[in-house]
């Protein structure tokens, strides 16, 4: 990542619907408004590169940015969130929260026919890898999700025991910075 400006930012609020699949989950009015408000946001400003996951949630999040800033959106599966596609819809907050703590705590297990913590991390972290490759000096906006992200820089920091509670921090919108493979602003607040 020779002197790339990674940050990483995680998509706007999402619209749960029972009906599709999690990763066609698109935004709520909400989540539209958030994705908006980057734009008043200094930190955007001189974007070179936007990447996304393939999720249209993390598309919808970036696109305000793209149009404004005149930069083309470059989406890529690899940046995905962990994939729960295959697994049952879960109805309770409190049911997700443990399925993604037990995904978080025993990395290499599937849970509720979820991809492992593992497998997620690994496919991530090499494709951040072959960024940091493709360009040079450049500032680039990473656009994906809570759990991958969480584990990237829990990863970086060495904190992977903690992963979870690092997760809990979270909000929509909240972004992390990486120079150099250091973190310069962590994703988490604990």
């Amino acid at each position: 990542m020779p002197n790339n400006i990674l940050i990483f930012l995680r998509h706007a609020e999402t619209k749960v619907n029972d009906k599709l699949i999690v990763s066609k989950w698109i935004l709520t009015d909400k989540g539209k408004e958030e994705a908006e408000l980057l734009l008043k946001s200094a930190l955007f400003d001189d974007i070179e590169v936007i990447i996304t996951s393939d999720e249209e949630k993390a598309f919808e999040t970036a696109y305000p940015l793209s149009v404004s800033l005149n930069t083309p959106i470059n989406r890529d599966e690899k940046l995905n969130e962990i994939d729960r596609d295959k697994g049952n819809y879960l109805s309770t907050k409190e049911e997700y929260n443990r399925i993604i703590q037990h995904t978080m705590e025993k990395r290499n297990e599937s849970f509720n026919k979820w991809e492992t913590a593992n497998h997620a991390l690994e496919r991530f972290s090499k494709k951040v890898g072959e960024i940091g490759k493709i360009y040079t000096k450049k500032k680039i906006l990473i656009v994906s999700h809570g759990v991958v992200i969480n584990l990237y820089f829990a990863k970086i920091l060495g904190c992977l025991d903690v992963v979870f509670e690092r997760w809990l921090s979270n909000s929509f919108c909240d972004y992390g910075i990486i120079q150099n493979g250091k973190v310069l602003k962590d994703i988490a607040k604990i």
